[in-house]
């Protein structure tokens, strides 16, 4: 050892080596997040669409489903638009130029009743205009807060140029698409049930509905008198039917039976006579309170054409049986009330026998005079699911027709923004005819990649259960359905050049004119209708259209789309497994529909995406939904915050940013409902943390890296090409998850990979390396950490976006000059160089022989310090006794010490001047093999701590050769070193 070197202090034996130097934090600074939020979003959206090929096969688009205007956001909305963002940004580092504008559902009821409460008109203004202006403020504002706060998250889109349903130009599409539905003849008005909520006084869609399980109706048994002809004789019986709506008994117009099912005739000493299916005779003693004796016996093909009374309009004309496919007697009686006016099945049922729907309630759910024929005067205005409900059965009770009333709880349908209970009644209503478009639209799907699978039959259920579409709502906040009126007969009218025309009015003048204009106002009417009705004849109507009719025409804001509407899918519709009956569905009718009124083919009308991807609800740990009144609501900016978890210190939380809320949506399975809670998200921020210090690790150790860019596989060591090998498995993996949508299994493996492969193999291996060594060595170590640094932030870029373009801060400068952005490199060019580490067999042969050695040595390792002989795997020589030759382990042998973190490593049995402190067996392709721990002979290295200086050396001055070599090296090149 040269004298110089010996002058050194123990303790400066530290600045002799290579230790990581950087200047990353360990935990994200708040102040700098601003910056790189602008970086990862808006520059990079605009690089890509700056520099990428805007090509049709290297676009991609992803369509927003919009969110309402309405309100702050929630964890839903977290779990949607970050999965949208990792969708996007996993295309980008394809080479994609992606096309991502965001929009917003503006219209409708809910955004509606909350501008009015908000103003203090709970019961709601008459002026239109004022509702408008009301509405258009509160969801201009909610657009503003919600826009930022998407923008906080780091969401990535073309934010500048955001469409909104009430943006002029968007319903001028809209309005030309019902247009084009017009012309075709998709677009017609009946008078027919509809979904009715009294407490908004509107027509829902099945999508503005929520279903409640312990809804409690009064249900009742209710019998009709008819005369039953026998062979030789009539017989007065009733016909016994149950309901669970008795407020649609003044409406009934028929009862129905099935022709196939087998009804008796029996007595009662209370009611006398009844018909009841023979297989609803088990339950009679229930609700008959009495003995039976069976009469007769007869078929529903017997019973059909006959007629009975209704008990309480005992002089109106008598009422038909009827046959019904529907109609079983697996509930109820086998006999069903038929209320055309207040049932979608009653009313298709009645239409095919030209009976007329007939609906005596008001627009707030009360009776009016033509209930029963005015008989009860009592009756009108009473509340149908109330005390109109009660009345009714009154009436019965005392004609004597109430068998029984009992309570029910079953599920039934509530208004999803008033929660309360809505009704099926019949009004005149705006509907489009998607049953012409149904065929084609189920044909489109075959074409569509559906995330999950089961997201295709349950669309598909939706779209064949619906016929027809009622578009019209009673609302004043919405877009127009450009209808008019006769004003004295209430004749609707609607043509093709009454629309055209109403079109053009509304894009010179704006659509507010619609409404502020006077009701008769001429401007509204072509030449033509004002010379066949007269010019102040006609008036406007007021009714609005369905908001997912809005939303559902939005492809029309597409870059696909361009002008004219031409139609192109977009590439992925991403929304909750709610939008099946919603969203999904509206889109699909719309653009098949439009794409038929436009004269498109059989086997040319595509669906308006190529892939539909569903994701669940977000609940408690408990499975309840988010509710204030249970006290279970986590926010999205708690999760920012930090503040969810223990504080750092008193009242100071550990903030983990934007990404922490973004790596809880993709360590969720989404494709089920999702869970968060305070212990997922401990879990979210120690995997944040470990990304952190392994970053900071690897920046560390290449801060003074100024090396080959390229790597030429067969000159590296075998470790380092075994770390590369891990690199690139767990690197095609993540690749094939994230490209099937699989995030949480991207990020799965992601952290199997930094865990167990980086930090528990390569990092622990190299240590010693990158410490201690210097040169092509140590360079080599390097340039396998910079492959690794770069794809590990390719791995990373769609999730943690922030962390990415704040390693990419902290690069050294060598890197960012040599380098792609990290957020910019495609998957491809880190292909390349993995692809020959991924394709050499024997590397792969190696590498598991290896990796079961390791586990093995440390095995016996644990053993050894279990007996206290031992404490760092340095205080370890390893002598590998196995029973015939092992090839790995002879070719690679200057090499195992290194992969296995000891100080040395023989082939051969432990030598009588080793103490053997532990063993543990293993298998090689069949050979066996005894892994011995032994003390090493030699004393620990003061600089590299490794057991292999001379044993007889000065214990504070002990080095081992290599040490030794390079101490007195840096004598020469780094003299300050040595007073």
């Amino acid at each position: 050892m040269p004298s110089s070197a010996r002058k050194l202090l123990p303790t400066s034996w530290k600045s002799t080596l290579n230790l990581p130097k950087s200047a990353f934090p360990p935990r994200s600074i708040l102040a700098d997040q601003p910056t790189y939020l602008q970086r990862c979003t808006h520059d990079l959206y605009r690089w890509q669409q700056r520099t990428r090929n805007g090509s049709q096969s290297q676009q991609f688009v992803l369509h927003d489903g919009p969110p309402f205007a309405n309100g702050p956001l929630h964890m839903g909305h977290a779990l949607n638009k970050i999965l949208k963002d990792i969708t996007c940004r996993f295309q980008l580092t394809l080479g994609k130029r992606v096309q991502y504008v965001p929009g917003w559902d503006c219209h409708g009821l809910p955004i509606e009743i909350k501008a009015l409460e908000l103003q203090g008109q709970h019961n709601g203004w008459k002026d239109p205009m004022k509702i408008r202006d009301a509405a258009c403020q509160l969801a201009t504002a909610a657009i503003s807060t919600q826009k930022a706060e998407f923008q906080r998250w780091g969401i990535m889109a073309d934010w500048e140029n955001a469409w909104k349903t009430m943006d002029q130009d968007f319903e001028l599409c809209q309005l030309e698409i019902f247009s084009s539905m017009v012309k075709k003849g998709l677009i017609n008005r009946r008078f027919k049930p509809v979904y009715w909520s009294p407490s908004s006084h509107t027509a829902l869609a099945e999508a503005e509905l929520e279903y409640r399980d312990d809804h409690p109706s009064t249900a009742a048994y209710i019998k009709y008198p008819m005369s039953l002809a026998r062979q030789d004789r009539t017989l007065p019986v009733g016909l016994l039917v149950w309901t669970t709506t008795p407020w649609t008994l003044p409406a009934n117009r028929a009862i129905a039976v099935n022709r196939g099912l087998e009804y008796c005739i029996i007595h009662t000493f209370k009611h006398g006579h009844l018909i009841i299916a023979v297989a609803a005779l088990d339950q009679a003693n229930h609700y008959l309170g009495e003995e039976y004796t069976i009469v007769d016996c007869v078929m529903g093909q017997d019973l059909e054409g006959q007629l009975y009374i209704d008990p309480v309009e005992s002089g109106s004309p008598g009422r038909s049986i009827l046959h019904a496919d529907f109609v079983s007697a697996t509930m109820g009686t086998g006999l069903v009330h038929i209320a055309p006016g207040h049932g979608m099945d009653d009313y298709e049922l009645c239409i095919k026998h030209g009976i007329d729907a007939f609906a005596p309630v008001d627009d707030v759910g009360c009776f009016t005079n033509l209930a029963f024929s005015g008989r009860n005067p009592q009756l009108e205005g009473k509340s149908v699911l109330d005390a109109g409900t009660e009345t009714v059965l009154e009436m019965f009770h005392t004609t004597g027709a109430l068998v029984k009333r009992h309570t029910f709880i079953h599920k039934y349908p509530y208004d999803w923004r008033t929660k309360q209970p809505v009704i099926i009644r019949a009004t005149e209503q705006w509907f489009a005819d998607v049953g012409q478009v149904q065929a084609e639209a189920l044909t489109s799907l075959g074409e569509v990649k559906f995330i999950p699978p089961g997201g295709r039959d349950r669309l598909r259920s939706f779209v064949l259960s619906r016929k027809e579409w009622c578009i019209s709502r009673q609302r004043a906040w919405g877009v127009p359905i450009p209808a008019l009126y006769h004003e004295q007969t209430g004749e609707a009218i609607l043509t093709a050049e009454s629309v055209d025309h109403i079109i053009s009015q509304i894009r010179n003048r704006g659509i507010a004119s619609w409404w502020s204009d006077p009701s008769t106002d001429p401007r509204w009417t072509t030449p033509s209708l004002r010379a066949e009705y007269g010019g102040s004849n006609i008036r406007r109507g007021k009714d609005t259209m369905d908001v997912w009719f809005d939303s559902g025409t939005s492809w029309t804001q597409t870059q696909n789309a361009g002008n004219n509407h031409r139609f192109a899918p977009a590439d992925v519709y991403l929304e909750g497994t709610d939008q099946h009956r919603g969203w999904f569905q509206s889109s699909l009718l719309t653009s098949v529909a439009q794409q038929i009124a436009s004269g498109a083919g059989n086997g040319t009308i595509k669906a308006p995406f190529k892939t539909l991807i569903t994701h669940g609800f977000v609940l408690d740990s408990a499975g309840r939904k988010m509710s204030k009144s249970i006290g279970n609501v986590i926010s999205p900016q708690e999760i920012i915050a930090g503040t969810l978890l223990p504080a750092v210190k008193k009242g100071k939380f550990d903030a983990m940013g934007p990404d922490a809320l973004r790596l809880w949506v993709a360590m969720s399975d989404y494709t089920n409902d999702v869970k968060v809670n305070p212990s997922l998200l401990q879990s979210v921020h120690s995997h944040l943390a470990k990304y952190r210090t392994t970053f900071k690790f690897i920046l560390g150790v290449l801060e003074d890296f100024g090396g080959p860019t390229t790597v030429q596989p067969d000159a590296l060591r075998i470790p380092h090409r075994m770390a590369l090998l891990q690199l690139a498995r767990a690197f095609r993996k993540v690749h094939e998850c994230y490209g099937r949508g699989d995030y949480s299994q991207a990020i799965s493996e992601v952290n199997r990979y930094v865990v167990n492969d980086l930090s528990g193999f390569y990092l622990e291996s190299v240590k010693d390396v990158l410490y201690a060594e210097r040169g092509y060595l140590r360079q080599q170590a390097q340039s396998t950490l910079l492959i690794i640094h770069q794809c590990l932030q390719t791995m990373l870029g769609p999730v943690t976006p922030l962390l990415i373009e704040e390693v990419w801060g902290y690069s050294p400068l060598y890197i960012r000059n040599h380098h792609p952005h990290a957020l910019q490199i495609t998957w491809a060019e880190h292909h390349r160089i993995l692809e020959p580490f991924a394709e050499d067999t024997q590397l792969a042969t190696d590498l598991s022989v290896v990796t079961t050695a390791i586990s093995a040595v440390r095995t016996a390792q644990e053993k050894a310090r279990s007996m206290k002989f031992m404490a760092s795997g340095l205080e370890s020589h390893v002598m590998l006794q196995v029973e015939s030759a092992v090839s790995c382990f002879e070719r690679h042998l200057p090499d195992l010490a290194m992969l296995f973190v000891v100080s040395g490593v023989d082939i051969g049995e432990p030598p009588t001047h080793m103490e053997q402190m532990a063993s543990q067996e293993f298998e090689v392709d069949g050979t066996r093999v005894i892994a011995h721990v032994c003390r090493p002979p030699k004393t620990k290295c003061v600089r590299c701590w490794r057991l292999m200086a001379p044993s007889n050396a000065i214990k504070d001055e002990a080095l081992c050769d290599r040490c030794d070599a390079i101490i007195d090296a840096m004598t020469l090149t780094n003299p300050e070193l040595f007073p």
